[in-house]
């Protein structure tokens, strides 16, 4: 069904094709009618699906199928998928008719030719009509009026006249029933006012990470605008969302004409500036644009180096806090991955630490040794019939939903140290039934063995010294090998003992 048509609305198409049945002496034995459905793709059709699925059942109670004109088989852009449609009918001896086209659908030259033309014209009209709604959603976007469905945290939706005078908020899923009513954003309640400009100041001034920040709120019991518990994703769009400073952007991602999901480049967006009240500042929201696009930056080894270098002559020293903290210079995840040694860096820019630092880069290197390990045991959990779940670097696994294991590495200890040598520490934001544990002794960083022990074991401390006098016993929790983990998954069949009086006995 069209709407701008009114000769194209179900019932009227129904008056004349019965009106054509009866005058040609045909009986109507069924109706397949796809009312207010898109005719541009086949799909979400599920009356025209019917109708082809039964022309090619030899029982059908039908020889012809009535159509009111070429258009409604579908607007496709592709013009020989109607055309194919009509050829599956008249291969199953099944004829079509177009009654309210001009010419008879008798497969002369003709009647191909125009039936071809129109096809083209069905296309280029939904065509057309795409970008007419199009242009016409733009010029409503430069007016400053809201063309998205949720508002967001903190906003909310308020409907208004043609002369801009508001008519009241919109609720969730409330919309509009006046055609010349229009719809902008504007500030929600004071305390979901407050939280995103809070949620901002946690970002800059705390320095917090936005899977910290969803933590947060999460712990407070506060849930996002649809009801759910926060994300990382949901705090980092939050805080790139540009209609938080009371700007508008609409048309960065599109997908027209039912085809695929398209990002737009950024000189097709269509921005409103200053369309609503902002929330947060534009020095506020600057400051965390710089923050969030800092590692988006394409920079190479040098560039960073050059950074790091005018960080150390303006403070004195370098700490890998104060390179986090920096916004003009990249985080240490980029770093690392720019300059895998954190001492050549340092030795580079011409910095002399308090302390040596060739032990961050031997973490880095017994972590690696440790994740083809895991990557191994995962192979052959996944051959035995497990489910593992785990991260990029094999930190944390977890085996057939249930069993979780943290994944760390120990040094050991230096030579001129009486540091017990190995340590078991507890992640508070991961919690974890089991701890694995390779320890990698210095200077070799060699796989000695592994310390397999329930995260229990820890009490309620973040460390544990693995030592005979911290832990008695604590050599029972060491291994050479990983195969102590695959007998811990083996699953095993509880048989109940037949006979018995009490129904709870189990083998």
């Amino acid at each position: 069904m069209s709407t701008e048509h009114q000769q194209y609305s179900p019932e009227n198409q129904k008056s004349a094709i019965a009106a054509y049945a009866l005058d040609h002496d045909i009986e109507i034995v069924n109706t397949y009618e796809d009312d207010g459905r898109s005719g541009i793709t086949l799909r979400n059709r599920p009356a025209l699906v019917k109708l082809l699925k039964d022309v090619l059942d030899q029982a059908r109670p039908f020889d012809a199928v009535l159509v009111y004109d070429i258009s409604r088989w579908g607007r496709f852009q592709d013009v020989d998928e109607s055309a194919h449609h009509e050829y599956l009918c008249r291969q199953a001896g099944v004829k079509v008719i177009y009654c309210a086209e001009p010419f008879a659908n008798d497969g002369s030259p003709a009647s191909n030719i125009i039936k071809s033309i129109k096809r083209a014209m069905a296309g280029e009209f939904s065509r057309e009509l795409s970008e007419k709604v199009f242009l016409g959603q733009s010029r409503h976007v430069e007016r400053g009026f809201w063309q998205g469905s949720t508002p967001g945290y903190g906003l909310r939706r308020m409907l208004v006249d043609a002369s801009r005078q508001p008519k009241g908020c919109l609720r969730s899923a409330e919309q509009k029933s006046i055609q010349t009513d229009h719809i902008v954003l504007v500030p929600g309640p004071p305390n979901e006012v407050a939280l995103v400009r809070r949620i901002f100041y946690w970002y800059l001034h705390d320095k917090l990470g936005v899977g910290k920040i969803a933590a947060r709120l999460n712990s407070f019991g506060i849930c996002n605008s649809m009801g759910r518990p926060w994300t990382g994703s949901a705090v980092y769009g939050l805080l790139k969302n540009e209609k938080y400073i009371g700007n508008m952007l609409w048309n960065r991602s599109s997908k027209k004409l039912h085809g695929p999901f398209v990002r737009n480049p950024s000189a097709r967006w269509v921005r409103a500036d200053g369309a609503f009240e902002p929330i947060v500042d534009t020095e506020t929201f600057a400051a965390a644009q710089a923050r969030l696009n800092r590692n988006n930056s394409k920079i190479d080894a040098g560039q960073a180096l050059a950074d790091i270098s005018r960080l150390l002559h303006e403070s004195g020293r370098l700490s890998l806090k104060d390179i986090r903290e920096r916004l003009d210079v990249p985080g240490k995840s980029r770093v690392r991955r720019l300059i895998p040694s954190l001492s050549d860096m340092y030795r580079q820019v011409g910095y002399c630490p308090a302390f040596d630092m060739t032990y961050v880069d031997q973490r880095i290197v017994a972590k690696r040794a440790m994740a083809e390990h895991l990557a191994e045991l995962t192979s052959k959990l996944e051959a035995a019939g497990h489910v593992v779940e785990h991260d990029s670097s094999f930190s944390m696994l977890c085996i057939d939903h249930g069993l979780r294991v943290k994944v760390t590495v120990t040094l050991g200890h230096k030579e001129i140290s009486c540091l017990p040598y190995a340590m078991a520490t507890r992640s508070r934001r991961h919690p974890a039934d089991l701890l694995l544990i390779g320890l990698f002794p210095r200077p070799r960083l060699v796989l000695q063995c592994f310390y397999l022990l329930p995260e229990t074991l820890l009490g309620d401390s973040d460390e544990l010294m693995l030592s005979p006098s911290r832990v008695p016993g604590v050599e029972a929790f060491r291994t050479t090998d990983l195969s102590v983990l695959l007998t811990l998954c083996a699953r095993a069949t509880i048989e109940v003992c037949h006979g018995s009086s009490d129904r709870n006995d189990y083998r």
